[in-house]
């Protein structure tokens, strides 16, 4: 009986070690790797060439270790212990998983353009790329808050596999060949030596006439101009991405001709076949026939362009009318996210925004206007450096969005009538 109470303790305190060693987050020894779940959902399955042999359904961000790799496919182990056979395509390194983190981090800061809509259900991706793993998915109907935009080309090549281990396990089958052949090794005789060079070896090694490098070096010239020209007509298909925020607080890239930007419909009926890329309410405006409506700031882009807007656009409600006018209106430029227009201040009529453009000089300068209610007026130029700005953005958002009273924008008016210009 005392054996037998001996035995239990001894079992009970080694299992106390293990839970331990388990919550410590011990590694084993067969690990050869971490990684991370790159998609929204993905399926660990017991075996590769079983599909009903599903072992558990692993989340976006899940990490796990990798214990074996067989060609493209990994075999990986939760944290929970489960086991199972992945595509690598499917997993990040955490190089790449704490670079997003970086990357996220830095979205939060970045303003609104405004809200929009999806036609159909819609993956939102990592990076601007097809080929990036999709990580959520926005539903039909869905609203995304739009952050900015970029151009990127469509790429339609194979699948990069990602670098998830450093030296791949040598197979079984390879580790007993070479340890047969290390074994009798000392049995084998020694290698013969290697033959000798025939006594014309120089003749048969001469060096070829003038006037055959000559025509050989220009039929080689001729194919890799042909190449070159062949590879210089084939366009670059280039898409457009739209960086979002989901309404769950998450950060990524879809393809901005399946948005519609939340506009009321009339105003969008002036787009004129353009993409409307922004937007920003104005103030509200009360017409006793219509009732409510708003004035409204827009962006627009004609084509597919590496900038954000090429026009810009105040839309006021006429309420004798009874219709949306244009205010003010700016055509052919080159324009930069983000716009920035202040929050409305109750005792003070009007808001003021701001536009970042490039000149015919190269510059960017950020423009600040202001709305009084009918008419625009530019109230102040300066030069834009988009590195700055982003540091003062991220470390006091909140400072950028300070609002300027009454005060402060009649004192950029009088500066900038002193500095030699004019109200517009």
């Amino acid at each position: 009986m005392h054996s037998i109470l001996l035995r239990l303790a001894a079992t009970g305190a080694l299992s106390i070690v293990l839970v331990m060693l388990a919550g410590c987050g011990v590694q084993p020894d067969d690990t050869l790797g971490q990684a991370y779940v790159a998609p929204a959902s993905l399926t660990l399955r017991r075996e590769l060439r079983q599909k009903n042999s599903v072992v558990a359904v692993l989340k976006h961000g899940d990490r796990v270790s990798i214990v074996d790799v067989h060609r493209r496919y990994v075999k990986i182990r939760t944290d929970k212990g489960a086991e199972g056979w992945l595509d690598s395509t499917e997993l990040l390194s955490p190089e790449q998983m704490a670079t997003i983190r970086k990357e996220r981090e830095r979205m939060s800061h970045l303003p609104s353009e405004g809200a929009a809509t999806v036609y159909d259900a819609l993956n939102v991706h990592i990076d601007p790329s097809r080929q990036s793993p999709a990580f959520a998915k926005i539903p039909e109907g869905g609203a995304v808050i739009v952050l900015a935009h970029r151009l990127e080309p469509k790429i339609t090549g194979p699948v990069r596999i990602p670098t998830l281990v450093i030296q791949k396990p040598e197979p079984a089958h390879k580790r007993r060949t070479k340890n047969k052949a290390s074994k009798n090794s000392v049995r084998l005789p020694p290698k013969p030596a290697p033959p000798k060079p025939p006594e014309n070896w120089q003749e048969m090694s001469g060096e070829p006439s003038a006037e055959s490098l000559h025509s050989g070096a220009e039929g080689a010239n001729g194919a890799a101009a042909s190449k070159k020209t062949e590879e210089t007509e084939k366009p670059v298909v280039m898409e457009d991405w739209s960086l979002v925020r989901t309404k769950n607080g998450e950060y990524g890239w879809v393809l901005s001709r399946n948005l519609i930007m939340s506009i009321p419909d009339d105003v969008a009926q002036y787009a004129e076949g353009k993409r409307i890329t922004s937007y920003f309410d104005l103030g509200a405006v009360q017409d006793e026939e219509k009732g409510p409506r708003h004035d409204w700031l827009w962006t627009t882009l004609s084509g597919t362009e590496p900038y954000d807007f090429d026009s810009w656009r105040v839309f006021l409600w006429n309420r004798r009318r009874h219709r949306y006018e244009t205010s003010y209106r700016a055509r052919n430029l080159v324009g930069y996210f983000p716009v920035h227009v202040d929050p409305p201040d109750p005792g003070v009529p009007g808001r003021r925004f701001e536009l970042i453009t490039k000149d015919d000089d190269g510059i960017l300068r950020r423009r600040t206007y202001l709305f009084d209610g009918t008419r625009v007026h530019l109230s102040g130029t300066e030069e834009y450096h988009p590195e700055a700005a982003q540091k003062v953005s991220a470390t006091s958002p909140v400072k950028a969005q300070q609002q300027v009273g009454w005060f402060g924008r009649e004192w950029l008016n009088l500066k900038h009538m002193l500095a030699g210009g004019r109200r517009h």
